[in-house]
């Protein structure tokens, strides 16, 4: 029998005797691990009654509060993000979460795994429950596209082309810039990674399908006192047959889950745009 690919979340459809049962003695027939998240349905109308996690073994109220990003330069609000479907509200209790000190989001394209990690370290920055964040990336190009040989210039100009979904979710290059120069964005190539100890930051990986086991159990043993490690990636992306073949992300979750520092949310809808959403249909 083939196991059932765990998400991070399971949804219950109770009945209206069942749901009075859990509000009272907070109990389901479904079987959850820690940090799992329990999504239950409304029986009249299908939307989401509410979500829960698994916490010490007893079920807790996720954290639906939206991720707000204020301006660098007045500090006044400039956008605040809400959960936009079931499975990104338990993606935002996950980030907002800092018992969890390994995070791991997955989806398609367009599901909004990076625009949240990024958008949520960025509050956390600014909320100063970290000092900066460490960006790394394995510096893999897409698959049957070419090399475009050595870049110039230093090692934050060839490591930039990396850094385009960061750019993107933080405005422009020159505000990246200026978060590297005051010292709360560092970008740390995959293969100098060894040795360092990192402290009082998020370690963000994006891209992660692009590991393999031992990328990821580097990238996790850098993190020191006070530090926490945010991933993202797609599994459907690979663009070398190594990763293929060590499956590190999938290795990462079945070792890792059910691990009271471990959290894992696979998002499914995409919300980029109807556009966007087309490409799943050349699969």
């Amino acid at each position: 029998m083939e196991e059932k690919e765990y998400t991070g979340w399971k949804v219950w459809t109770p009945t209206d005797e069942e749901l009075a049962f859990f509000y009272s003695d907070k109990t389901c027939p479904l079987d959850l691990i820690e940090n799992e998240y329990l999504i239950i349905i409304d029986r009249m109308d299908g939307t989401v009654a509410g979500v829960y996690k698994k916490k010490e073994g007893k079920f807790e109220k996720a954290n639906r509060a939206a991720i707000k990003i204020n301006d660098p330069k007045d500090g006044r609000l400039k956008k605040v993000f809400n959960p936009r479907n079931q499975e990104q509200i338990c993606a935002f209790d996950l980030l907002h979460d800092d018992s969890v000190t390994v995070k791991l989001i997955t989806g398609r394209w367009g599901t909004g795994k990076t625009l949240l990690l990024v958008t949520a370290a960025l509050e956390a920055l600014r909320e100063k429950r970290f000092e900066k964040i460490v960006w790394i990336r394995n510096n893999v190009d897409v698959k049957d596209t070419k090399d475009l040989g050595a870049l110039p210039g230093e090692i934050i100009d060839k490591l930039l082309p990396f850094l385009g979904p960061f750019i993107d979710h933080v405005g422009d290059k020159q505000k990246v810039e200026k978060m590297i120069k005051e010292g709360q964005l560092e970008i740390e190539p995959l293969q100098s990674l060894r040795g360092r100890n990192i402290e009082n930051s998020i370690i963000i990986c994006s891209e992660s399908e692009n590991l393999t086991k031992e990328h990821i159990q580097l990238i996790i043993a850098r993190a020191a006192e006070g530090s926490a490690v945010w991933l993202d990636g797609d599994t459907h992306q690979r663009d070398k047959a190594a990763f293929e073949k060590s499956k590190g992300l999938e290795t990462m979750i079945k070792r890792l889950s059910g691990d009271p520092l471990f959290g894992y949310v696979k998002l499914i809808k995409t919300e980029r745009s109807a556009t966007a959403a087309l490409a799943d249909k050349l699969d």
